[in-house]
């Protein structure tokens, strides 16, 4: 009995061993089966991967450490992939098409299988979506393409749109359009084609230009790398419309008619259509304004209506024919068009030539006069003659008869039509007057090329006319007087006639000079006797102008004249004076010479080589002492005895002035005289004196830029630059001194000796003496020299300069916020002089930051201040950190009692760098999202939202740590519930790459959701400075139903979403009055073929913490017309929900799970009585207690990258065993001791409706090389797992005190467990 009810027992525990989940407090070992990792639950493969490509693999954990065999099951999974059962990797069999699954989000679901040989098969269902590439074309709907357009069609007009589907996503499947081609191509901007495929019209259609049109259209989407088309044609027929005007078949008509035509006789006939080749209405024809022709108006033949006679009418006559549409039998004047006809007369012979005078006058006699002896070839008459017949018809001959006719001609015989004759001199000899003075005969014309040969005759009479033909002559060519130039006015010259050879009038003959205008001042002559004779004795002068020539012109009464050339010669007169070549001479001599000095000359302009032009030279005043003598012929001035410069009369200046005269040899004589300065130049023969030979002086130490002493040299030399005297130091100055020029006294230059102003004199440390040597120096061409000495004593002076310590400007450190006047640093100097009295000063401060870049100096400014005796600073205003790190002072140390000058006293710089107090509270940098909501449908350590706050402060004080102290629940109906902040939630703290520090407000496990309302949640941020500080941010935290959720489709990225997102909820907010509206998640609509944009996911909540019930905003949002339109505005599209419960399958598995955990627990209950007695605490508990060491990391919702990662793939997989390859991964990890606390269990898949967050989660861009070191820590903290499984124990104990890492861009890890126990170990 008692056997039996021992393996009833023993049966009951085996049952317990099965069905005991890892949350069960006791446990028996035994193996047990695999497990798949949790980020298997989502996949992303590429559509149309080759085959072997190796996609995702297959990821399983075995506590026991059971060798693992994978495979898949299904026929869509053994259709598309291959397993490799070992290592788990799967790689595609066949091609993936995406568009297959189109209608099911681009996902299908496939068995995955994992078993460890031991236990039963694992099984899971792995959704495998389908990543769209660009392997689709557009495709041309409606085929095929034809518009109808009329050609009056208002330009803009939309006339068609195409449209092309492209059954790709995304970019893969928006398509663009383009007009490749227009046939006819003469306008190749008549149609414009938009982006939604509406085909515009740019220009004037014109059926009569084109009346059908191809349009060659391209359909192109947008996918990379390389995007695909198609095209296709569309046919545009131009549709005509009344709207021209009748056509004339010809552009223009002409027409050639005989003159004297029968009356009517039919000319021309034109022809006009209707323009509008579609309509052709009858035409009617008539003629504008002409009375000599007629037009029939149906048949449009032309007639003349009168006898046409081209001589008296124009030769080419123009008509206007205007043709008219017939409207319903009705003439339209708006529908009319006119043509021209030219109409061209054609000659008939029946006119003779007719002879015309200038005037155009017909005639058959002419009478000219011409004078006698005409040159040949001069026209005398101009005759018209016309022949009013055209071409051979008016084409005749003319030519002259009679016995006269010989003495002329004419300029043409042959004329065409008509033409103007020229009747011209041809003998001009037989032109004699006194021979014959009338000449007549006939002029005679008569056609050559025709049958009538039509002739005319005219009489032409010529007179002649006598005229003077003979000049009068001179009885020479060339006449030569001469005339004294002392003639006196009136004075006759000579006289000179000429004789004329013809009578009368003509023989009268007067005279007159022709010549310049001073010749004719000077002389005249007498116009009837030809007396030359002198006008002007003023102006005969031999030594201006000895010749003058002038022409004598003798003129008959006939206006003929004679001229004969006159040369005049003007006798010379002694009426010149010598004149000297310059007004005054200058002469130079050196003294101690002697020598010729200077020549002076003067000319007479008297005849050369005459008395009265030869010139003789004497000295008449200037040389008492006869030191000179000048040679009488030549002028030639010489100095007779040595002159001595210094000698002269100071006042003279070296100069004497000679007065020379001039005399010529005529009679009476005529002198002259001029003034010869005669300079006396010095020669350096004197050296200079100094007026000491010897000279003493005294001179402090400190003496810079002033004269020692002054002395000067004479020189009895008096010009420049002999008794001009420079001056150096020769020897004894050891650079010590230099000497400079100055002017003295009576105009002297004195040298000063001064201490070089680059050296100092130095009485301690010598020399005390100085024996300088000074010498002058004159500036001749050969210079000479005096010296002289200087003995120079150095007295002693106060001249040291303090120097300030450097070790008393290193840096020093100040604390902010100190107290003022509290000493920071002691500036020391350094005087080597005994009474010196050393004061300190700031001059100058810079204010700096922690890299050393400077600020406004303002800032800091009056932080500091110096004692000035003792060189102490302190503190002398309030110091504060955050604005200023560092402050750079420019110290300078100043001897009160030393000769030099403050400004050559020693400065430095002592830099002060501000220590940090915890004088500044942490700042929320994000306060604006006070309100979220959760899903009922949640799990432990979900993130509700991400807090960020800064502080000022450094090092410690600006660590912040983030805590839940106080949560309030107020249920939707009932009073609110105080809950400690253990718990309910708990914040994870971390520093982001911005350096700024974060919580992650998360859930506890055990706090129950499945009552509706509101959670008010208050945060407290605090530093790590002591003391402390401490801010508080309450958040409200709305539990609301997953269908309550109100999902809002944009056309718009987003991005713009994002930027319109507060101009979104306003006009929201006015959909239910009194609720708020709050955006659980803005993401791309990737996962609806029939959507494209953005999609927001909204709650409506209420005072109570309900939720609206979306179907009822919906409604009342398209009863809202004015929020509705507003909405459209930033880009709605859609407005629906979407139901957040689990799919079906989900569902069944949680039915399952639900009834296995009710068994397991009435097992456990009954068992807990009888196995406390008969089982054994073994070994294994502690293993398994080590095992919970193992690090469980969260992916945070925050980092989830919910566009370029695959949905539900947790990212703290170990390598190897993450689905999506050469993807780079990132997480944030944290570990409890709980072995059920491990979060990864839950699926972040965007198409579960539990995951709230704020936009920035789904935006989030993360580098790359962030990544790797992320992996590297992982796998640090997998190493220090098993390490710790040797020794649990010592990890237990250790996982209780917390680790940071304040290091930016590294990650934090948080080791704790508030719960565990030593005695749970």
């Amino acid at each position: 009995m008692v056997t039996e009810k021992m393996k009833i027992l023993q049966c009951l525990c085996g049952i317990c061993i099965i069905l005991v989940t890892e949350n069960s407090t006791f446990g028996w070992s035994q193996n047990l089966a695999p497990t798949f990792l949790a980020n298997m639950t989502v996949v992303r493969i590429i559509e149309a991967a080759p085959r072997g490509t190796s996609v995702f693999r297959i990821a399983a954990d075995d506590k026991d450490g059971d060798p693992l065999s994978y495979g898949l099951e299904g026929e869509l999974a053994l259709f598309y992939f291959t397993v490799n059962s070992s290592s788990g990797d799967v790689t595609v069999k066949e091609a993936v098409d995406r568009e297959v699954y189109a209608n099911s989000n681009d996902h299908f679901g496939i068995i995955i299988t994992v078993g460890d040989g031991i236990n039963a098969l694992v099984k899971k269902t792995l959704h495998i979506y389908v990543e769209d590439v660009n392997d689709n074309a557009p495709a041309f709907k409606g085929l095929p393409y034809r518009a109808d357009v009329a050609e009056n069609e208002n330009v803009g007009t939309e006339i068609f749109r195409v449209f092309a589907g492209d059954i790709d996503r995304g970019n893969n499947g928006s398509v663009n359009y383009e007009i490749l081609e227009l046939i006819p191509s003469e306008n190749a901007v008549l149609f414009e084609i938009a982006k939604n495929g509406s085909i515009y019209l740019k220009g004037q259609l014109d059926f009569s230009t084109n009346s059908i049109y191809q349009l060659l259209i391209k359909a192109r989407d947008q996918g990379e790398p390389e995007a695909k088309y198609s095209t296709t044609r569309l046919i545009v027929n131009v549709i005509d419309a009344p709207n021209k005007p009748p056509e004339f078949l010809h552009s223009f008509y002409h027409v050639r008619v005989p003159e004297n035509l029968p009356v009517n006789t039919d000319i021309i006939t034109v022809t006009a259509i209707d323009g509008d080749r579609g309509i052709n209405n009858p035409v009617r024809y008539s003629i504008n304004g002409s009375g000599a022709f007629t037009v029939d108006n149906v048949t449009g033949r032309i007639s003349a209506v009168s006898l046409m006679d081209r001589e008296q009418m124009s030769e080419l006559i123009t008509i206007n024919v205007t043709a008219s549409e017939l409207v319903k039998g009705v003439k339209d004047c708006s529908a009319t068009t006119t043509t021209a006809i030219t109409i061209l007369i054609l000659d008939v012979n029946d006119n003779a030539p007719i002879f015309y005078t200038e005037h155009r006058v017909a005639t058959d006699t002419f009478h000219v006069t011409v004078p006698e002896e005409t040159a040949n070839n001069v026209p005398i008459l101009h005759i018209f003659v016309q022949d009013l017949d055209q071409g051979n018809n008016g084409t005749f001959e003319v030519f002259l008869l009679g016995a006269d006719s010989t003495a002329f001609n004419l300029n043409q015989n042959i004329v065409y039509n008509e033409g103007i004759l020229s009747l011209q001199v041809a003998n001009s000899e037989a032109l004699d007057f006194e021979k014959n003075h009338v000449f007549q005969f006939q002029l005679f014309a008569v056609e050559m090329e025709t049958q009538e040969m039509f002739s005319s005759v005219a009489v032409v009479r010529v007179d002649i006319t006598d005229r003077n033909d003979n000049s009068p002559v001179f009885d020479q060519d060339y006449f030569i007087l001469e005339v004294p130039e002392d003639s006196a006015n009136g004075y006759n010259v000579t006289c000179i006639t000429a004789t004329d050879a013809d009578s009368s009038n003509f023989r009268k003959i007067t005279y007159r000079l022709i010549g310049s205008a001073s010749v004719l001042q000077t002389f005249d002559v007498d116009p009837q006797l030809g007396t030359f004779f002198v006008k002007n004795e003023t102006f005969l002068d031999r030594e201006k102008r000895q010749q003058l020539f002038v022409t004598l012109q003798a003129r008959d009464g006939g206006g003929l004249s004679t001229n004969v050339q006159i040369e005049v010669s003007i006798s010379d007169a002694n009426d010149e004076v010598p004149v000297f070549q310059r007004n005054s001479y200058t002469g130079f001599i050196k003294e101690n010479v002697v020598k010729n000095i200077v020549q002076v000359q003067a000319f007479d302009k008297d005849q050369e080589d005459s008395p009265n032009s030869q010139v003789t030279y004497r000295i008449i005043d200037g040389d008492p002492a006869e030191y000179f003598t000048i040679n009488s012929s030549t002028g030639i001035i010489s100095v007779v005895e040595p002159l001595d410069r210094e000698s002269m009369d100071a006042s003279s200046n070296g100069i004497i002035n000679l007065t020379v005269q001039a005399k010529d040899c005529g009679n009476p004589a005529q002198t002259s005289t001029t003034q010869v300065v005669i300079k006396v130049e010095d020669v350096n023969d004197n050296e200079p004196v100094f007026n000491q030979s010897t000279f003493f002086v005294a001179v402090p130490e400190d003496r810079l830029d002033q004269c020692v002493v002054s002395i000067w040299a004479t020189d009895n030399d008096v010009t420049d630059p002999n008794h001009l005297i420079s001056y150096r130091i020769e020897d004894g100055a050891r650079g010590q001194f230099i000497l400079s020029t100055e002017q003295g006294d009576l105009h002297q230059y004195a040298a000063c000796i001064h201490v070089n102003p680059e050296s100092r004199l130095d009485y301690d440390g010598g020399p005390r003496k100085y024996k300088l040597t000074v010498a002058a120096n004159d500036f001749g061409f050969d210079p000479n020299t005096g010296c002289t000495t200087i003995e120079v004593d150095i007295l002693d002076v106060n001249d040291e300069v303090p120097v300030l310590i450097g070790s008393s400007l290193s840096d020093v450190f100040a604390r902010e916020n100190g107290r003022i006047n509290t000493t920071v640093a002691v500036i020391q100097a350094f005087d080597p002089d005994t009474d010196a009295e050393l004061h300190f000063f700031i001059r100058g401060t810079e204010c700096l930051d922690d890299k050393g870049e400077r600020l406004s100096t303002s800032l800091c400014k009056n932080w500091f201040q110096v004692m000035e005796r003792s060189g102490s600073l302190f503190y002398a205003g309030p110091v504060d950190r955050e604005s200023v790190q560092a402050v750079q002072l420019r110290v300078q140390v100043v001897d009160y009692n030393t000769v030099l000058s403050s400004d050559m006293s020693e400065e430095g710089h002592i830099k002060v760098i501000i220590a940090d107090e915890n004088d500044n509270p942490p700042v929320f940098t994000r306060t604006e999202y006070k309100k979220v909501v959760v899903s009922e449908l949640i799990t432990e350590g979900l993130e509700i939202t991400m807090f960020e706050a800064t502080d000022c402060d450094v090092g410690k004080n600006g660590i912040i740590t983030f805590c839940v102290v106080e949560v309030t629940f107020s249920p939707a109906d009932a009073p609110s519930l105080n809950r400690t902040p253990e718990e309910s939630f708990y914040i994870q703290t971390s520093l982001n790459s911005n350096y700024r520090w974060e919580g992650s407000l998360r859930i506890r496990n055990h706090l129950h959701f499945t009552r509706k309302g509101s959670w008010k949640v208050k945060v407290a941020a605090i530093d790590g400075g002591f003391p402390n500080n401490t801010v508080h941010h309450l958040l409200e935290v709305f539990v609301v139903d997953g269908s309550s959720k109100l999902q809002l489709a944009f056309d718009s990225p987003p991005g713009s979403v994002l930027l319109n997102e507060k101009e979104i909820l306003s006009i929201l907010e006015a959909v239910v009055p009194g609720t708020d509206v709050i955006v659980s998640k803005i993401s791309p609509a990737v996962k609806n073929t029939s959507l494209r944009g953005t999609l927001m996911d909204v709650y409506f909540i209420c005072g109570n913490g309900t939720a609206v019930d979306p179907d009822v905003v919906r409604g009342q949002m398209e009863q809202n017309v004015s929020v509705l339109s507003r909405l459209i505005d930033t880009g709605l599209i859609t407005v629906g929900s979407r139901s957040s419960h689990l799919q079906s399958d989900n569902k069944d598995v949680l039915y399952r799970v639900i009834f296995i955990l009710v068994a397991t627990n009435i097992i456990s209950i009954t068992l807990a009585a009888f196995v406390p007695v008969c089982v054994r605490q073994r070994y294994q508990r502690k293993l398994k207690a080590a095992s919970a060491l193992s690090a469980t990391v969260l992916t945070s919702v925050r980092s989830n990258p919910m566009v370029d990662a695959a949905p539900g793939t947790n990212m703290h997989a170990s390598e190897g065993s993450n689905p999506i390859w050469n993807k780079a991964l990132f997480s944030e990890a944290t570990c409890h001791f709980n072995a059920g606390a491990c979060l990864d269990q839950k699926s972040l898949n965007s198409i579960d409706d539990n995951v709230i967050a704020d936009e920035k989660d789904y935006f989030n861009i993360r580098k790359p090389g962030i990544y790797k070191r992320q992996d590297k820590r992982e796998k640090g903290a997998r190493g220090r797992d098993v390490k710790n499984s040797q020794d649990f124990l010592t990890a237990a104990l250790e996982s209780r005190e917390e680790s940071k890492c304040t290091d930016p861009g590294k990650l934090v890890y948080l080791f704790s467990n508030e719960g565990l126990k030593c005695t749970d170990l």
